[in-house]
């Protein structure tokens, strides 16, 4: 069973250092200058083809609107990012939820306390769960 063992042995997973700023993090977004809600984001390690030897990471990122509701967790592989390379350009597309057409939102790293925390359970909620749901933004507080 040493095989299965290793299979399942992430310890020794590659890290892609164009994720760093990636792992645990929250995005703010706005439009037209007006917050919005936000993005979460986080990454993963998963295996692909082929027979899924190959160890690598993915990144999801999931929107959280003001009004509490959240869309669906979407991912984003490599070697391109695409989702990575928008919010390092300072935007992120989506459905607006107000108009339901797609929209281009600026987006703005959160930086603080509150972030470490907020990353920590998002990241133990993806664990835990496989990204089936995740607990609410309703009451993180972004500092001013």
């Amino acid at each position: 069973m040493e095989w299965l063992n290793k299979w399942f042995d992430d310890t020794d997973w590659p890290k892609d250092p164009r994720l760093d700023e990636f792992r645990d993090a929250v995005w703010e977004l706005s439009l037209d200058g007006e917050p919005m809600g936000w993005v979460t984001t986080g990454v993963a390690p998963m295996r692909s083809f082929p027979f899924l030897w190959l160890r690598e990471e993915c990144m999801w990122t999931q929107v959280h609107w003001l009004s509490g509701e959240h869309e669906y967790l979407e991912e984003d592989y490599g070697p391109e990012w695409h989702v990575a390379e928008e919010l390092r350009r300072g935007h992120f597309v989506t459905l607006d939820p107000s108009t339901s057409q797609e929209a281009t939102f600026e987006a703005a790293a959160v930086t603080g306390p509150n972030v470490v925390a907020c990353g920590r359970s998002w990241i133990t909620a993806w664990n835990r769960i496989a990204g089936i749901r995740n607990p609410s933004l309703r009451h993180f507080h972004i500092p001013q």
